[in-house]
């Protein structure tokens, strides 16, 4: 159905995501807070973005992960 080259780069393209999101978290952190003491956000909204941002960035990872080594297992086949 989809060509295993396909697969394989687009999880890599999700992994690399996740992975940069993670790496970027403390600047978003820092930008987010910021932010907060300059008014613009709460600590209630400062939370809620930083979980949002943190929790995506590891799941993208782990879907990337998994697709990378299901995509490796059904090269194998």
């Amino acid at each position: 159905m989809f060509s295993q080259a396909a697969v394989l780069s687009v999880a890599v393209l999700i992994t690399l995501s996740g992975v940069w999101m993670n790496w970027r978290a403390h600047w978003y952190r820092m930008s987010a807070e910021e932010a907060m003491k300059d008014g613009k956000l709460t600590q209630d909204q400062v939370d809620l973005r930083l979980r949002v941002f943190v929790n995506g960035s590891r799941i993208l990872t782990l879907a990337g992960m998994v697709l990378l080594v299901v995509s490796v297992v059904i090269a194998g086949e």
